[in-house]
C-alpha cells in the first residue's frame, strides 16, 4: 500500500521519546500521503510505551501504534516494525531523532522515482550538555554530521549511510523475508554496542538491484543526552564498527565482482586469513604513525576487533559468499 511507515525502535528511550514524536506530529505538506508511525518497545524496563501513547494522544495526526518486541537487539526491533508496518516506505527514526516539518513530504517526493531503493541523510548534532573536545573528530560514529557532497546524491558505489534518518521500500524486507535472508549483523542489542545492521541494510539493498542515495536537503536533529557521549561508549561502538567491517567486506567484494571487477585481490580477500595477515600489517605499518593517543587507540581497538572476529566467525564469513549469491535480484 503507498505510504510512509515511520518505526522507532525504542529501549529505555523514555527521555528522549516524546519530543521525537512531537516533531512528527507538526509535519506540514503532507496532505494525501497516507502515513503512520510505529514505536517498537525492545523489552524496555521504563516507561517507553506509556509515553508514547500519552503524547501521541495529545495531537493523534495520523495513526500510531505500540507493538512489543521481547528479542533484544535493534535488528530484532526493526524487524518487528517492517513486518507491522503497512505502507511501501519505510523511515527509520531513532528515538533520539527530531525530523524536520517537511520529512514526510520530502520522501514522499524522493520516492516516486522507482530506481531508488534507500535514502540516507545527516543528523545536526543537539545536546543536552557541551560535548567533550573529541566529539567533532568522531562525530560520525554518533550518526552526526555531512557524509557526501550535493543535495541529493546517487552514492550507490559507497552505499553506505548512517541508519539515524535512513529510508527503505518495505518491498526490500518482504522480498529477502520470503527468501528466508538471516543478516550477517544484529546491530545494537540492548545496551551492548554491537554494529553494523544499518550498513547491511544499505548494501542489501544494492544487492537487490536498486538505487542508494543521501539527501542533504532531508534533515533532522539528533538530540543526544550526556550519557551517549562518552570515551567509553566510542571506545565500544569502534569495536562494534571493527567486527561489523568483517561481513561489510563480504558485501564490498561481492558488489565489486558483481560489476565485473573481479580480480587477483578479490579471490584472496575472501580467505579469511588473508584478511587477517593484511590487517596486523596495516596494523604494525601505521599505529606509530598516528601521534594522536587518542586516535591511535580507537584505530586499535578496531583493528583488534576486526581481527578477533574474523578469526572467530572464519566459517561464517568463508560461507556467507555463497550465501550472498544464492540472495536473488528484484527488478524495481
Amino acid at each position: 500500500m503507498k505510504g510512509i511507515s515511520v518505526i522507532i525502535a525504542c529501549y529505555n528511550s523514555s527521555r528522549v521519546l516524546a519530543d521525537t514524536l512531537r516533531h512528527l506530529q507538526v509535519q506540514k505538506g503532507c496532505e494525501g500521503i497516507a502515513w503512520e508511525v510505529i514505536v517498537v518497545d525492545n523489552a524496555s524496563t521504563d516507561h517507553t510505551a506509556e509515553i508514547a501513547e500519552k503524547v501521541w494522544e495529545e495531537n493523534p495526526i495520523v495513526p500510531l501504534r505500540v507493538i512489543l518486541e521481547t528479542k533484544q537487539g535493534e535488528a530484532h526491533a526493526r524487524r518487528a516494525g517492517i513486518l507491522a508496518a503497512k505502507y511501501d516506505i519505510l523511515s527509520v527514526v531513532d528515538d533520539d531523532n527530531r525530523v524536520a516539518d517537511n520529512w514526510i513530504a520530502t520522501l514522499h517526493k524522493y520516492y516516486q522515482n522507482p530506481e531508488i531503493g534507500l535514502i540516507g541523510c545527516a543528523g545536526e548534532g543537539a545536546f543536552e550538555t557541551p560535548p567533550p573536545a573529541w566529539f567533532k573528530k568522531n562525530e560520525h560514529a554518533f550518526a552526526i554530521g555531512k557524509l557526501y557532497e550535493g543535495q541529493f546524491t546517487d552514492i550507490t558505489e559507497h552505499a553506505l549511510v548512517p541508519g539515524a534518518g535512513l529510508s527503505v521500500r518495505k518491498k526490500v524486507y518482504d522480498h529477502l523475508y520470503a527468501q528466508g535472508w538471516k543478516p550477517f549483523l544484529e546491530g545494537r542489542v540492548g545496551n551492548k554496542q554491537t554494529a553494523g545492521a544499518d550498513s547491511e541494510m544499505c548494501l542489501i539493498t544494492r544487492r537487490l538491484g536498486y538505487k542508494i542515495y543521501y539527501s542533504n536537503e532531508l534533515h533532522f536533529r539528533h538530540f543526544t543526552t550526556a550519557d551517549r557521549i562518552t570515551w567509553e561508549r566510542l571506545r565500544n561502538m569502534t569495536y562494534g564498527f571493527g567486527a561489523a567491517d568483517v561481513f561489510i567486506l563480504v558485501y564490498q567484494i561481492h558488489w565489486l565482482e558483481s560489476t565485473g571487477r573481479t580480480s587477483m585481490m578479490t579471490r584472496l580477500r575472501k580467505l579469511w586469513w588473508f584478511n587477517l595477515l593484511g590487517k596486523k600489517i596495516n596494523y604494525f605499518t601505521k599505529k606509530n604513525k598516528i601521534k594522536d593517543p587518542q586516535e591511535r587507540e580507537l584505530f586499535e581497538i578496531r583493528n583488534k576487533a576486526f581481527c578477533e572476529t574474523i578469526v572467530k566467525e572464519r566459517i561464517k564469513f568463508q560461507e556467507a559468499f555463497a550465501y550472498l549469491e544464492d540472495i536473488k535480484p528484484i527488478k524495481p
